[in-house]
């Protein structure tokens, strides 16, 4: 893997973990010493964290630093993601329609 493929999982890794927290990017920062556009960068993949920063995460979410690696979750839904854009990309106008039809009624319930 990449280290730019490794930034991005990571970063919505974290950003993962602190919406489970229900914590802001600037209540983040203030915690783990950094400022919320530091979180921003980290969290969209612009950037790696130190590793103190690594250091501060885990002891804010209570785990090992090996944990904020753990985006396997992460890689799968990526791939569906994918393999859902590509049908998609494939279908003809009417069945378009009918799906997003469908798609709407059930973000609707």
């Amino acid at each position: 893997m990449d280290d730019k493929k490794v930034k991005i999982l990571l970063g919505k890794r974290i950003k993962q973990l602190r919406q489970s927290f229900n914590f802001t990017q600037f209540v983040l920062g203030e915690k783990i010493d950094i400022n919320q556009r530091q979180v921003a960068q980290i969290e969209s993949g612009h950037s790696f964290p130190s590793l103190s920063t690594l250091v501060k995460l885990a002891k804010v979410y209570n785990c090992e630093i090996k944990d904020l690696f753990n985006y396997n979750h992460l890689e799968k839904e990526e791939k569906v993601k994918e393999n859902i854009i590509n049908i998609i990309s494939n279908l003809d106008k009417k069945d378009a329609q009918l799906l997003y039809a469908i798609v709407k009624v059930i973000r609707e319930k």
